[in-house]
């Protein structure tokens, strides 16, 4: 019923670097919690474990990969792109990023050693931005 949800479930395996910190950060300010997406999922429904193997992976070298490749990027047709809560997350921590360069990824760091949802520290850190 929720177009909203639909792109939510088709993007699951997608999730990145940013978009982990961007999901830890919308749970804290939004609902009060101390949640993630797992990085390892099981469905038990179908037996399959899904992973999410570019979580140590930030966006931007995602974006420059996908550009040196010339891969297909199919831009965005959800009438709300750019106007949600998650790009307003997104906008706040390029600016916390700008003002305290390494917070998103002492974030993550946060998440792996609290052990949210299924985080843990691997020793995969990403590359500064």
């Amino acid at each position: 019923k929720n177009p909203c949800s639909l792109c939510a479930k088709m993007q699951r395996a997608a999730h990145h670097f940013d978009d982990a910190v961007e999901t830890f950060m919308l749970n804290l300010f939004y609902e009060g919690r101390i949640g993630c997406f797992s990085p390892v999922t099981y469905l038990s429904n179908t037996g399959l474990y899904l992973i999410r193997p570019m979580l140590f992976v930030p966006e931007k070298q995602i974006r420059y990969f996908a550009s040196r490749a010339n891969l297909p990027v199919v831009a965005s047709k959800c009438p709300a792109n750019g106007n949600t809560e998650r790009e307003n997350m997104k906008q706040l921590l390029h600016t916390l990023e700008r003002e305290h360069k390494g917070i998103k990824h002492r974030i993550f760091g946060a998440m792996e050693r609290g052990g949210v949802d299924g985080f843990k520290v691997t020793g995969n850190v990403p590359d500064d931005e």
